[in-house]
Protein backbone atom coordinates (compact mmCIF):
# COMPACT_ATOMS: atom_id res chain seq x y z
CA UNK A 1 0.00 0.00 0.00
CA UNK A 2 1.07 3.41 -0.73
CA UNK A 3 -0.57 6.79 0.01
CA UNK A 4 2.09 8.89 -1.91
CA UNK A 5 0.94 10.62 -5.13
CA UNK A 6 4.27 10.21 -7.10
CA UNK A 7 6.74 12.68 -5.87
CA UNK A 8 4.75 14.74 -3.91
CA UNK A 9 5.00 15.14 -0.01
CA UNK A 10 1.36 15.07 0.22
CA UNK A 11 -0.34 11.54 0.92
CA UNK A 12 -3.55 10.73 -0.99
CA UNK A 13 -6.03 12.03 2.14
CA UNK A 14 -3.31 15.09 2.70
CA UNK A 15 -3.58 15.92 -0.84
CA UNK A 16 -7.58 16.03 -1.44
CA UNK A 17 -7.94 17.87 1.75
CA UNK A 18 -5.25 20.31 0.65
CA UNK A 19 -6.71 20.72 -2.79
CA UNK A 20 -10.16 21.08 -1.71
CA UNK A 21 -9.13 24.09 0.68
CA UNK A 22 -7.02 25.52 -2.03
CA UNK A 23 -10.19 25.86 -4.16
CA UNK A 24 -10.68 28.91 -2.14
CA UNK A 25 -7.34 30.45 -2.46
CA UNK A 26 -7.22 29.90 -6.32
CA UNK A 27 -9.96 32.21 -7.57
CA UNK A 28 -8.92 31.75 -12.04
CA UNK A 29 -5.82 30.77 -14.05
CA UNK A 30 -3.55 27.59 -13.88
CA UNK A 31 -4.15 27.56 -10.56
CA UNK A 32 -7.66 27.15 -10.40
CA UNK A 33 -7.30 24.57 -13.52
CA UNK A 34 -5.00 22.55 -11.76
CA UNK A 35 -7.12 22.17 -8.27
CA UNK A 36 -10.30 21.33 -10.52
CA UNK A 37 -8.42 18.62 -12.68
CA UNK A 38 -7.41 17.14 -9.51
CA UNK A 39 -10.18 17.17 -7.55
CA UNK A 40 -12.15 15.77 -10.87
CA UNK A 41 -9.73 12.89 -11.48
CA UNK A 42 -10.19 12.11 -7.80
CA UNK A 43 -13.72 11.81 -8.12
CA UNK A 44 -12.93 9.46 -11.22
CA UNK A 45 -11.21 7.26 -8.84
CA UNK A 46 -13.37 7.10 -6.48
CA UNK A 47 -15.49 6.04 -8.84
CA UNK A 48 -12.96 3.06 -10.06
CA UNK A 49 -12.16 2.09 -6.58
CA UNK A 50 -15.83 0.90 -6.74
CA UNK A 51 -17.61 3.11 -3.67
CA UNK A 52 -14.86 2.66 -1.36
CA UNK A 53 -13.26 5.89 -1.88
CA UNK A 54 -9.87 6.67 -3.21
CA UNK A 55 -7.79 7.72 -0.56
CA UNK A 56 -4.21 5.32 -1.24
CA UNK A 57 -2.59 4.06 -3.94
CA UNK A 58 -2.57 0.53 -5.09
CA UNK A 59 0.47 -1.39 -5.02
CA UNK A 60 1.50 -4.68 -6.17
CA UNK A 61 -1.22 -7.45 -6.33
CA UNK A 62 -4.30 -4.47 -5.81
CA UNK A 63 -2.82 -2.33 -8.67
CA UNK A 64 -2.24 -5.57 -10.91
CA UNK A 65 -6.08 -6.65 -10.51
CA UNK A 66 -7.50 -3.32 -10.77
CA UNK A 67 -5.03 -2.80 -14.03
CA UNK A 68 -6.43 -6.13 -15.40
CA UNK A 69 -9.98 -4.70 -15.13
CA UNK A 70 -9.59 -1.54 -16.77
CA UNK A 71 -7.80 -2.90 -19.26
CA UNK A 72 -10.08 -5.45 -19.94
CA UNK A 73 -13.28 -3.57 -19.84
CA UNK A 74 -11.25 -0.68 -21.64
CA UNK A 75 -10.36 -3.28 -24.62
CA UNK A 76 -14.21 -4.36 -25.11
CA UNK A 77 -15.74 -2.98 -28.29
CA UNK A 78 -19.10 -4.43 -26.80
CA UNK A 79 -19.69 -1.70 -24.72
CA UNK A 80 -21.86 0.84 -26.48
CA UNK A 81 -21.22 4.34 -26.48
CA UNK A 82 -24.09 5.89 -28.28
CA UNK A 83 -23.96 9.19 -26.52
CA UNK A 84 -20.57 9.86 -27.10
CA UNK A 85 -19.85 9.50 -23.41
CA UNK A 86 -16.20 8.27 -23.78
CA UNK A 87 -14.09 11.67 -22.50
CA UNK A 88 -11.04 13.36 -23.13
CA UNK A 89 -11.91 15.88 -20.58
CA UNK A 90 -13.14 15.22 -16.94
CA UNK A 91 -16.13 16.82 -15.54
CA UNK A 92 -15.79 20.07 -13.90
CA UNK A 93 -12.43 20.58 -15.06
CA UNK A 94 -11.83 23.46 -17.90
CA UNK A 95 -8.87 21.63 -18.89
CA UNK A 96 -8.21 18.28 -21.12
CA UNK A 97 -6.40 15.41 -20.19
CA UNK A 98 -3.84 16.03 -22.68
CA UNK A 99 -3.81 19.63 -21.46
CA UNK A 100 -3.62 18.49 -17.61
CA UNK A 101 -0.53 17.03 -18.39
CA UNK A 102 1.01 20.02 -19.63
CA UNK A 103 -0.39 22.27 -16.39
CA UNK A 104 0.79 19.27 -14.31
CA UNK A 105 4.24 20.13 -15.55
CA UNK A 106 4.09 23.97 -15.48
CA UNK A 107 2.75 23.50 -12.02
CA UNK A 108 5.59 21.05 -10.55
CA UNK A 109 7.56 24.59 -12.39
CA UNK A 110 6.50 26.61 -9.85
CA UNK A 111 7.42 27.37 -5.91
CA UNK A 112 4.82 26.65 -3.18
CA UNK A 113 1.55 24.87 -2.80
CA UNK A 114 1.74 25.53 -6.72
CA UNK A 115 5.00 22.95 -6.68
CA UNK A 116 3.40 20.68 -4.67
CA UNK A 117 -0.44 20.69 -6.84
CA UNK A 118 1.91 20.18 -9.86
CA UNK A 119 3.55 17.00 -8.35
CA UNK A 120 0.04 15.59 -6.63
CA UNK A 121 -1.29 15.68 -10.53
CA UNK A 122 1.76 14.62 -12.36
CA UNK A 123 1.73 11.07 -9.64
CA UNK A 124 -2.33 10.80 -10.52
CA UNK A 125 -1.60 10.78 -14.03
CA UNK A 126 1.36 8.31 -13.75
CA UNK A 127 -1.09 6.40 -11.23
CA UNK A 128 -3.98 6.14 -14.19
CA UNK A 129 -1.47 5.63 -17.07
CA UNK A 130 -0.35 2.74 -14.62
CA UNK A 131 -3.68 1.14 -14.37
CA UNK A 132 -4.54 1.96 -18.84
CA UNK A 133 -1.53 0.37 -19.75
CA UNK A 134 1.79 2.19 -19.13
CA UNK A 135 3.26 5.64 -20.21
CA UNK A 136 0.87 7.96 -22.12
CA UNK A 137 -2.11 5.61 -21.98
CA UNK A 138 -4.59 7.26 -19.78
CA UNK A 139 -6.00 9.19 -22.81
CA UNK A 140 -9.46 9.68 -22.15
CA UNK A 141 -12.32 8.62 -19.78
CA UNK A 142 -14.33 5.11 -19.51
CA UNK A 143 -17.75 5.66 -19.86
CA UNK A 144 -20.15 5.06 -16.82
CA UNK A 145 -20.93 1.66 -17.83
CA UNK A 146 -17.20 0.60 -17.89
CA UNK A 147 -17.03 2.93 -14.48
CA UNK A 148 -19.88 0.56 -13.10
CA UNK A 149 -17.87 -2.38 -14.47
CA UNK A 150 -14.38 -1.71 -12.92
CA UNK A 151 -16.02 -1.04 -9.94
CA UNK A 152 -17.67 -4.31 -9.69
CA UNK A 153 -14.29 -6.12 -9.95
Amino acid sequence: MNDRLGSSEWSVPEARSMVARLRHVASDGPEYDGVELFLALCDYLDELYGGYGFDRVYTGPERSALADVVRRVRGRNAVPDPDGERLVQPVNAAVTLVQGRTLAADLEASDGWQRELGRALHGLYSYLDQLYGGPGAFNELLTTVERDRVAAR
